[in-house]
């Protein structure tokens, strides 16, 4: 029987399933924008250039990344993809990178459990066995040093390049910044097997600017020279407007585009923020999302985060607590150095603002945007905002 529902006077066949997607990367219809970003790193991955994507936190790296994993993929693409920071030891790392190239689509042992005596001889060190009960193997090791994970770093390297000759090879590393954890030289291992075989694209992606800079970009780094950096900014506007107007049609409710323009404007740029709070206005709103609606699903992640928000804000210094809740109060400050602003934070001198404004960088709670100093978390700032 068709179960009929009543929502603020909108008659509806069935419950609407919520249309946004936020926690982690989103991929298909749950992903906006980004058309020229996509082309671009497809395009690299397709012809063996290596990449580095970098970008805020938040901003979609991954999202990016998998799309452009699913079209190489898609073209009978060898890819083997990784994010170091489910990699906390040199095991881990040589488990999982053995794991994910036993997995590559269409390479000859073709991912059959009588194929692994065939992929274990392709490989110089011996890991151990064990199949799961869908028969599918998982591969271990034990007490490695940088030198052993170097050489399995060094034969899947070469498993992508021997594929690379009739296919796209790709090797991805997310959240690239986690290989210094691991040791010091796989990064240089990485850029002598690049320079080895220049067929396979290696793409790294992380948020961690300087430590990306210390690995990738700086002049004396261990990859420089050898990724092109592609780095993401804001969605383009008009993209992310359509976005949000099409997914709340297909939840079976309407968002004109000055509620889409509101849902931007308080969310601000990262497309997870935007995300999110269209999920929670989405929920609470009747057949027609309104201006009410998302400054209550502003309010409800305020109250879902309050405390962690409170948690963060206790951990940090007087002055630096006194910074934040300056900045978010204003919505932000062109001119957080003028002697004035130290005064009003309660600093003598702007040196003292200065210090207070490097940490809360680094600790990627206060960012720069336009120009403007602005707290980077939306929904932190409106806790902020309400102290």
């Amino acid at each position: 029987m068709l179960q009929v529902w009543i929502l603020q006077g909108c008659i509806v066949g069935a419950m609407p399933k919520n249309p946004y997607s936020y926690g982690g990367p989103v991929t298909g219809r749950h992903f906006a924008g980004r058309d020229a970003e996509v082309a671009a790193l497809v395009s690299r991955m397709r012809n063996g250039v290596s990449v580095a994507v970098t970008g805020p936190r938040r901003y979609g790296k991954s999202s990016l990344i998998l799309r452009g994993v699913e079209a190489i993929r898609a073209e009978s693409g060898a890819v083997a993809s990784i994010n170091l920071l489910h990699c906390p030891s040199l095991d881990a790392f040589a488990s999982r990178l053995t794991s994910v190239a036993f997995e590559i689509p269409g390479a000859r042992w073709r991912r059959t459990r009588q194929a692994v005596p065939e992929f274990l001889s392709r490989l110089s060190s011996r890991p151990t066995v064990t199949f799961g009960d869908d028969g599918r193997p998982a591969f271990g090791f034990g007490g490695l040093d940088a030198r052993d994970a170097g050489r399995v770093l060094d034969d899947v390297y070469g498993m992508l390049a021997a594929l690379a000759d009739k296919r796209p090879a790709v090797l991805v590393f997310d959240e690239f910044h986690a290989i210094a954890d691991l040791g010091t030289g796989l990064a240089g291992v990485l850029k002598a097997l690049g320079d080895e075989h220049p067929q396979v694209s290696l793409v790294v992606a992380s948020s961690k600017r300087h430590l990306m800079e210390a690995l990738v970009v700086s002049k004396g780094a261990p990859l420089y020279n050898m990724a092109e950096r592609l780095a993401l900014g804001p969605i383009e506007p008009d993209a992310l407007l359509a976005y949000l107007r099409a997914r709340a049609r297909s939840g079976g409710k309407d968002m004109g585009e000055d509620a889409a323009l509101e849902v931007c404007t308080r969310a601000g740029p990262v497309p997870y923020d935007v995300q999110r709070l269209a999920y929670e206005a989405f929920d609470v709103a009747g057949c027609r999302l309104s201006f009410e609606d998302i400054g209550a699903g502003m309010a409800r992640v305020v109250e879902h985060e309050t405390p962690d928000f409170s948690d963060r804000f206790s951990a940090r210094a007087p002055g630096q607590r006194r910074v934040l809740v300056a900045v978010a109060a204003r919505c932000g400050i062109r001119e957080p150095n003028a002697a004035a602003f130290a005064r009003e934070v309660g600093y003598a001198t702007p040196a003292g603002t200065r210090r207070a404004i490097t940490s809360l960088v680094e600790a990627e709670m206060l960012v720069v945007r336009d120009g403007v100093w602005v707290v980077a978390d939306p929904f932190f700032a409106e806790w902020l905002r309400q102290l």
